[in-house]
């Protein structure tokens, strides 16, 4: 067998190895190839190994295997454009065009595509428009990617208008094609259009995929659709074996728990064969938005006895649950067994939730310790659940100190005055809410102002106070 015969049964071998490698693998492939020269003067192989790298999410390495290529197709370089694409990685899809473009290589329908999805990704509709100008200019033949692409893009941008236009000017229109415009219109508050659109869809006799059928249920979803078309959509997946699918499954337990039918939930839930954390999620979520606090907790004990490792969105799903139901000393478990078994750092949400959950149980005095206790600065919105729950229970005293803090660190929030207005009210201290009312008016000298009446009655007088109130420009 001659040479070259040789050098290409090994080049063969190597893709053929790197095609089925693992990320750990295709790293160990690396040397062979290097050793054996195919590395970088095949561009070919350059290219598979790229394309490996950033699918395990080394897009650092895929990077130094480009700059190491001395020679730079267009092939080449769409993989490194599409590998930053597809790595969440938006900024650097643009940069790497930026860089083609300057070593001579015209971008093409590949090159677009990619670029269009980095540009959906960011919500950049300048760069979109810039893309859609430059394909229209300078590539004869925008072929069903780019268009899809630019469906999508427009979507995610809230151009809906545009997207729209790009979706009637379709010649023959993919599956991809009809999904992309299901998500632009749901992407645009459209959910009832996202289902006429699917509708037309199904006249066209396109078959439906997974991805399609996630979006329909999304626009359900959204729409807090009726019982009759929610189970439409169920029988539908069941129908044609969607509900086999995980996160078909998954969003239909999500789509019935938002919807109020929290025992259609549970029955999609146990009749799955695979179930994820998100499936769990879903579940758990449906359970602790309708008050079943006990059905939560017995779920989440499940999950942790099948394996399954909780993360923030399961605990800030069984605090609301312990919430919603009061269940005060759960909670308090729960969120200490969160930051000390499972070495969670809490976010600002589970923080929020404990105090709900302390105030639902009317455990003001530690609800407001522990605000004072946090590690991170409270955000308005935490104070403020202090404050009305504060009014609701009659703990004045501790509603004027909540109030201190919520105006100090937000003294330009009308709301906050709002807030103290009604507390001083709900306590009949008429004398206080015109001062805090006077006070808001103050703070806005800046802003275009104009007079207002606020007519108080004190004693059987009716009395006028005039106090400001801000229009700003």
């Amino acid at each position: 067998m001659s040479a070259s015969a040789t050098t290409l049964r090994d080049a063969a071998a190597i893709l053929g190895a790197l095609s089925a490698a693992s990320a750990a693998s295709a790293a160990q492939l690396h040397a062979p190839a290097l050793k054996l020269g195919f590395l970088p003067s095949c561009l070919h192989l350059c290219s598979s190994f790229l394309k490996s790298y950033a699918a395990s999410g080394r897009l650092a390495s895929a990077r130094q295997l480009f700059d190491e290529t001395p020679r730079r197709d267009i092939p080449l370089w769409n993989t490194l454009v599409s590998a930053c694409a597809r790595s969440r990685q938006p900024h650097h899809a643009l940069l790497a065009v930026s860089a083609m473009v300057g070593e001579g290589s015209r971008p093409n329908n590949l090159s677009v595509t990619s670029l269009l999805s980095a540009c959906a990704q960011l919500r950049s509709l300048v760069h979109g428009r810039e893309l859609h100008g430059y394909a229209v200019r300078n590539i004869p033949v925008l072929d069903l990617r780019v268009l899809n692409a630019l469906v999508s893009m427009y979507g995610r941008c809230g151009r809906f208008a545009e997207a729209s236009t790009v979706f009637a000017g379709m010649g023959n229109k993919s599956v991809v094609s009809w999904t992309c415009m299901i998500n632009a219109c749901c992407e645009n508050g459209r959910p009832a259009e996202a289902l006429e659109v699917f509708n037309e869809m199904r006249l066209a006799v396109v078959k439906v995929d997974e991805v399609t059928l996630l979006a329909v249920i999304s626009a359900c979803t959204k729409l807090d659709c009726t019982s009759e078309l929610g189970e439409w959509v169920e029988e539908y997946a069941c129908e044609n074996g969607f509900l086999e699918k995980t996160r078909v499954a998954n969003s239909l337990i999500h789509m019935h728990g938002k919807m109020g039918r929290v025992k259609k939930s549970c029955e999609i839930f146990d009749s799955m064969n695979v179930r994820t954390v998100v499936s769990w999620t879903a579940m758990i979520q449906a359970l602790a938005v309708h008050g079943h606090g006990v059905a939560a907790l017995v779920r989440f004990s499940q999950m942790l006895r099948q394996g399954f490792w909780p993360d923030e969105v399961i605990f800030l799903s069984m605090i609301n649950a312990c919430g919603h139901s009061r269940l005060l000393s759960e909670g308090r478990q729960l969120f200490k067994s969160m930051v000390e078994d499972y070495h969670i750092t809490p976010w600002m949400e589970h923080y929020g939730s404990m105090v709900d959950l302390l105030c639902r149980s009317g455990m003001l005095d530690e609800a407001f310790e522990f605000v004072l206790a946090m590690p991170v600065k409270p955000d308005p919105v935490i104070w403020r659940v202090l404050t009305g729950a504060c009014r609701d229970h009659g703990n004045m005293n501790l509603a004027r100190k909540v109030m201190d803090h919520v105006i100090d660190m937000e003294p330009d929030h009308e709301g906050n005055y709002v807030l103290a207005s009604n507390l001083y009210a709900a306590n009949e201290n008429w004398g206080r809410v015109v001062d805090v009312r006077v006070e808001m008016g103050v703070r806005k000298e800046t802003s275009r102002c104009s007079t207002a009446l606020s007519y108080i009655e004190v004693n059987g007088e009716e009395n006028a106070e005039s106090f400001s109130t801000a229009q700003h420009q």
